[in-house]
């Protein structure tokens, strides 16, 4: 049975761009909303003999999301490459909602006890679930609109991040500055996630108005996993090492305000001003980027921002902590997501599906970013405050994201032999 595709109308191709950002959107906001509120969250659910254990509970069930991220790449990304694209993506939203949901109503441990950390762990491995096919459908949706601007079209879930981190953190802000620290800590708290539960079903609407993706194709005995485990396993491995800068310059960003807090002794405001500058040059900058990449080149485009973001991140934050104040934390969060971020991971997507073949692109894309996520993302945080205290050493996070990007670099090197191959063959072929 085949899927016949059509050229869309101007309006029905910018509806599903919409539909397919907003997803991330949702995503983005929820996660960095966790890490924004860690520390209220940490008093509120996961109450320990000192403060750091306390937090580093709370950073850490922030991190079991993305343990049940490469299941969710499975599950969904293979339903996504056999149901259908858009299919995926409005089940992947729905679930997001539920998970965001439940964390705005759960009570707080001093009510329920043990129950609330664990109605906190669930819905962050629920969120997580949903998450881990929302990438995978939602880039390969994006780049499979126009293989000649696949940089571009790709890029716009990476703008849907920066719409994220704004939204996050100025709810964030404006929350700290409308009510008091024991309003927030009772009750104000719940509402940034309770403004995350009206975009799930927003999203999932949107969704089921929009077209399926031009490229996909409805076969027969089809099995994405197997088939990519089998076939694909080398590529795999690129993806997720093509996925670790990228992935430690999102969470590090995320984990900026608790680190200006509990390490450099700023403020709330000035905490999030950082967060939200960045969060502005993440809605403009990546496509801005990702066209550069379609008209010259990405390969070389990324390798010269990631590196230079990687190289300047250990002195960065040297400077930092020497000089600690809310400009030169906004300072420092705009160079390392304007290098790291938009210049270098803008045309993550774009690349995965240029060395993944179309039957299961979904699939591969979902599970390289799902298990990259897990290894350098979510877990970013928590290693970071670790090796913060365990060094007494506040610049340590530079040094760290200058490792991972020097592996980012060097598979990036070896996805040249794939280049063009998961545009170029055939949909049945693998």
């Amino acid at each position: 049975m085949t899927h016949t595709p059509h050229a869309p109308t101007n309006a029905r191709l910018w509806l599903s761009v919409l539909a397919t950002t907003l997803g991330g959107v949702l995503e983005w906001y929820d996660l960095i909303l966790y890490g924004l509120f860690a520390v209220v969250l940490s008093h509120l659910f996961f109450p320990a003999t000192t403060a750091g254990f306390s937090l580093l509970l709370s950073l850490g069930s922030f991190g079991v999301a993305f343990v049940a991220r490469p299941i969710g790449a499975a599950w969904l990304g293979s339903y996504a490459d056999r149901k259908g694209r858009r299919q995926g993506l409005v089940l992947s939203s729905l679930l997001m909602t539920v998970g965001t949901g439940l964390l705005a109503v759960v009570p707080s441990y001093a009510t329920i006890g043990l129950a609330a950390p664990l109605i906190v762990v669930f819905s962050r491995l629920l969120q997580g679930f949903a998450a881990g096919g929302e990438f995978g459908g939602a880039a390969t949706m994006l780049a499979e609109r126009s293989p000649k601007y696949r940089g571009v079209y790709s890029s716009l879930q990476w703008s849907a991040g920066g719409v994220a981190v704004t939204l996050a953190s100025a709810v964030a802000w404006l929350v700290h500055q409308a009510f008091t620290e024991a309003q927030i800590l009772a009750w104000a708290w719940r509402l940034p996630f309770a403004l995350g539960m009206v975009l799930g079903p927003l999203t999932a609407w949107l969704r089921l108005m929009s077209d399926e993706s031009p490229e996909f194709r409805r076969q027969d005995n089809h099995q994405p996993v197997r088939e990519v485990v089998r076939h694909e396993p080398l590529r795999l491995l690129l993806g997720m090492g093509l996925v670790s800068a990228g992935a430690t310059g999102s969470y590090l960003n995320i984990y900026m305000p608790t680190l200006a807090k509990t390490q450099l002794h700023l403020g709330d405001s000035v905490s999030f001003m950082g967060t939200m500058v960045s969060g502005v040059l993440t809605i403009i900058l990546p496509p801005l980027f990702a066209l550069l990449g379609d008209k010259v080149g990405r390969r070389g485009m990324m390798a010269v921002m990631a590196a230079a973001g990687g190289l300047m991140a250990w002195p960065l934050f040297h400077f930092l902590v020497a000089f600690p104040s809310g400009l030169h934390l906004v300072l420092v969060q705009a160079f390392l997501v304007t290098t790291v971020y938009c210049g270098y991971y803008a045309s993550v997507p774009a690349l995965f599906a240029e060395i993944f073949l179309p039957r299961n692109r979904t699939t591969a894309i979902a599970l390289s970013y799902a298990l990259g996520q897990l290894v350098f993302g979510g877990f970013t945080p928590m290693i970071l405050s670790v090796l913060v205290t365990y060094f007494q050493d506040k610049s340590i996070p530079g040094l760290y994201l200058l490792g991972t990007v020097v592996l980012s670099l060097v598979c990036l090197a070896f996805t040249r032999q794939y280049a063009g191959r998961g545009q170029s063959l055939k949909s049945g072929e693998r």
